[in-house]
């Protein structure tokens, strides 16, 4: 997976290690260079994980395609939630949960 942009950068999770794994290993972010903490980076910034209840307003613009997406997701066993929603400029959005629980909209090209 090729993810570009998140719109927040504090991702809350009621438990930050496996948080720190899902999104590193699903959306293979590397790991920031940051001193404390489990921080990875999208974009040249950093993601944080902290204690808190989860959200649904998180946002991703991932550079792959429709089809490549939906062959990772079922790679690695994340069902997508509801149905696809066209966007413009010839973008498709695709729901999921994260393993807090967090809704993510993922942003793809058709």
């Amino acid at each position: 997976m090729k993810p570009r942009k998140l719109n927040i950068k504090t991702i809350p999770a009621q438990d930050v290690n496996r948080a720190y794994r899902f999104w590193r290993d699903v959306f293979d972010l590397p790991q920031s260079g940051h001193a404390s903490g489990r921080h990875l980076m999208i974009d040249g910034d950093d993601i944080i994980f902290v204690a808190g209840e989860s959200t649904d307003r998180l946002e991703m613009l991932i550079r792959d395609h429709q089809d490549e997406l939906k062959q990772h997701l079922r790679n690695n066993f994340i069902p997508i939630v509801g149905k696809p929603e066209p966007r413009f400029g010839n973008k498709i959005a695709f729901k999921i949960h994260d393993s807090e629980s967090n809704l993510i909209t993922l942003e793809a090209n058709e």
